[in-house]
């Protein structure tokens, strides 16, 4: 039991019993509905002990809290938009594979095509030689015509069905002038800002410099490979009779890559572990020491700098010498 100098003492601090008596008092006379009965007062306690407004209070600014945490956040999300726009749309604007979309005063969209003589087009995949200087006559190249950034693998199957369309009429149209012909991807970047417009090369080369390519190109995957290397220096894509393996079952577009094709079937692939220091002429560089090529037409080739009818011309002469027209599967699109 407290002393009588103790209840002085709460007495002058304003803490003592009666405290809360006059707690109460000030919220009745705030209170302009009360009701003198037990259940009233037992129903609005808290407003009537004063403890009301501090606890309104704190859920007002706990409230205000979060809904700036919300509008920083919103703020925060608009601003990664804007950014991934930007860089998408500079992307899209250097990229040299891609068909350009612009608006015209009528309200239409004019398609451009991108700096490539352009050999044949599909509803989704073209097929055009070369911006640079090539490494032989047949030298082309076979692109999506939507913009896909990094790996083939990201493309969907009616995609990937007329890359294959290509592919087989370009291996006919080869097999008549005694050649065979191999197709490589090289990914050397996935992240969309880095990544460039994904394209396979397709080289022509005689059949028997090709029935030796895939041990070219074997050794050369096993001498790029990293010493603590943690993928399988060669990984086999080839289709399997059994229904298993394939490059899209085989690889994915996560991680960078080499991939040679010999056939629409499949081939060998490399992971690509160290991005700076893999070369991206590497299939191009095997390919001339297949065929005793200089470095100049595999390293670093000339660009070609030419008009549109230079490029169409170009186009006709390539066509012309292959007979193109014969293998052309893109012309039952118009049937």
């Amino acid at each position: 039991m407290a002393s009588i100098a103790e209840m002085a003492k709460e007495e002058r601090q304003g803490c003592g019993g009666d405290s809360v008596d006059r707690a109460l008092a000030k919220g009745i006379m705030r209170d302009g509905g009360f009701q003198n009965d037990l259940e009233y007062m037992d129903d609005n306690a808290e407003k009537l002990a004063g403890t009301q407004d501090k606890t309104t209070g704190s859920n007002k600014k706990q409230k205000q809290d979060r809904e700036k945490e919300r509008e920083r956040e919103e703020q925060r999300q608009k601003q990664a938009a804007v950014r991934d726009y930007r860089v998408m749309d500079s992307i899209l604007s250097h990229c040299t594979l891609c068909f350009k979309q612009s608006e015209q005063p009528d309200g239409s969209t004019l398609l451009t095509a991108p700096a490539h003589p352009i050999i044949a087009l599909g509803n989704q995949v073209y097929l055009a030689l070369p911006d640079r200087e090539p490494m032989n006559d047949g030298h082309c190249i076979i692109a999506p015509i939507e913009h896909t950034a990094g790996s083939s693998l990201r493309c969907d199957d009616d995609v990937w069905d007329e890359i294959g369309n290509f592919m087989k009429s370009l291996i006919r149209m080869f097999a008549e002038k005694n050649q065979a012909v191999v197709f490589m991807e090289t990914v050397i970047w996935t992240e969309p800002a880095r990544a460039r417009h994904c394209f396979l090369e397709c080289i022509p080369m005689p059949v028997g410099k090709a029935q030796d390519a895939p041990a070219f190109f074997r050794e050369a995957m096993v001498e790029a490979a990293e010493e603590w290397s943690q993928h399988r220096k060669v990984i086999d894509t080839l289709v399997r009779e059994s229904g298993g393996g394939g490059f899209r079952n085989t690889m994915t577009a996560k991680m960078p890559y080499f991939h040679v094709w010999f056939n629409p079937k499949g081939g060998m692939a490399h992971v690509i572990e160290n991005a700076e220091a893999f070369p991206e002429w590497f299939g191009r560089e095997v390919v001339a020491g297949m065929l005793d090529l200089p470095p100049a037409v595999y390293r670093k080739p000339r660009r070609i700098r030419e008009s549109q009818s230079q490029r169409r011309e170009r186009a006709e002469e390539w066509k012309a010498q292959f007979a193109w027209d014969r293998f052309d599967w893109t012309k039952m699109l118009s049937q």
